[in-house]
């Protein structure tokens, strides 16, 4: 009976140390997730939702340019005699940039100054005799009709004249002669002048420049694939056979994307700088925005082409721009104050955006969003949240 009891004494306490080892262990583990529950609140951090100013910077690149270009241009057909510069030089206003040898001036030079000449002659005798004409029509010598037509005569003898002597002064201006007011007293009169005027060598043009700045390659054409002149080369009439460019600013050509076309206003401030010198920067102002865009291909979206340029360059500044250089150019956009709250708050769920929004009794619930704009760590939230809010997230 006593064995009984001693077994029966041992299974109840081996039962009971068991129940006591499962609630100690139960215990515990309640304990710990408490703990990590804890730790895990106390790792959430909390953003006030605010106002905020949105400043962006927006990059482009594109390449350094003349602020403005003129042309020189043949007059007609000729070969190029002499080049006094070599593309990429500096010129100044006036000088001569070229010497073109052209036969067709001679030849239309000994043209144009004949039919002057014949002109002159044909006015001056048409105006003697309208002299003794006049005299006749006042005395009453001579009817009308024969006046009107004498007076007719003489007017068309002028007007003849005027155009003879304009297309003397272009043929002049062509081979910058200025030997023009001597022409202009010539008559058949004095035949020896006459003929040694049309026996001279009048086969010279000399093209100068129109202002000062950098002599720059022509536009190429389908006949010539290099674009650039040597001596010996035949242009035609109206060729353009250099372009001066004006270094005392430069335009910059740029493409803005559809996406940034709401950003980009005429009138904003742009940095410059080149990958050559990257230190130094050009402060300059976005001038023009095409209205029309333009589109390389389906798979891309349309963009809109602008000009920023950089007016008044220091000499020191002068001495490294180059024409052609690669520029970046950097535009400051600052936008209306709007709502923003850190990027890691907002969550995808079902396809839409959720934050989680602290109450002030200490809950939180689960709130739809539309955000906007992204910058570097925040984001612009468009609707679902309002300034005071406060959003928890890890």
């Amino acid at each position: 009976m006593t064995n009984h009891l001693k077994r029966k004494f041992k299974e109840y306490t081996a039962k009971a140390m068991g129940r006591l080892f499962i609630l100690l262990f139960f215990s515990s583990l309640l304990t710990a997730c408490g703990e990590q529950t804890s730790m895990a609140k106390n790792n959430l951090k909390t953003y006030e939702v605010k106002p905020e100013n949105i400043h962006k910077t927006l990059y482009f690149t594109g390449t350094m340019q003349p602020l403005k270009e003129n042309t020189l241009t043949s007059p007609m057909d000729a070969v190029v005699e002499t080049m006094h510069y070599h593309y990429g030089q500096r010129i100044k206003k006036n000088d001569v940039v070229f010497t073109l040898n052209s036969p067709e001036l001679q030849k239309q030079y000994n043209e144009v100054l004949t039919d002057y000449l014949k002109a002159k002659d044909t006015y001056t005798i048409a105006q003697a005799k309208f002299v003794g004409t006049e005299d006749l029509w006042q005395a009453g010598l001579l009817s009308k009709n024969n006046y009107l037509s004498e007076k007719s005569s003489l007017n068309n003898a002028r007007v003849s004249l005027m155009q003879a002597t304009h297309k003397l002064s272009d043929m002049l201006e062509k081979m910058d002669n200025d030997g023009g007011q001597n022409l202009s007293s010539l008559s058949f009169a004095a035949f020896d002048k006459v003929r040694l005027a049309l026996t001279a060598k009048h086969n010279m043009i000399h093209l100068k420049s129109p202002d000062d700045g950098v002599l720059l390659y022509p536009p190429k054409s389908n006949e010539d694939k290099s674009g650039r002149l040597t001596v010996g080369t035949a242009v035609k009439a109206g060729q353009v056979l250099a372009l001066i460019g004006d270094m005392s600013g430069i335009r910059v050509e740029i493409d803005i994307p559809e996406v940034d076309i709401d950003k980009v206003k005429p009138g904003m401030p742009a940095v410059i700088r080149s990958t050559a010198f990257p230190k130094e920067a050009l402060q300059g102002k976005l001038i023009v925005m095409n209205a029309q865009a333009s589109t390389t291909s389906a798979a891309t979206l349309p963009s809109f082409t602008a000009i920023v340029e950089v007016k008044g360059l220091t000499l020191q500044q002068q001495a490294w721009v180059k024409v052609g250089m690669s520029a970046s150019i950097e535009l400051s956009v600052d936008s209306a104050d709007k709502l923003m709250i850190p990027i890691a708050a907002v969550k995808l769920k079902a396809g839409k955006s959720i934050v989680q929004v602290l109450e002030k009794n200490g809950t939180h619930r689960i709130q739809e969003v539309t955000t906007g704009s992204a910058l570097v760590d925040k984001v612009v939230i468009d609707s679902g949240l309002k300034s005071g809010d406060v959003v928890i997230y890890d």
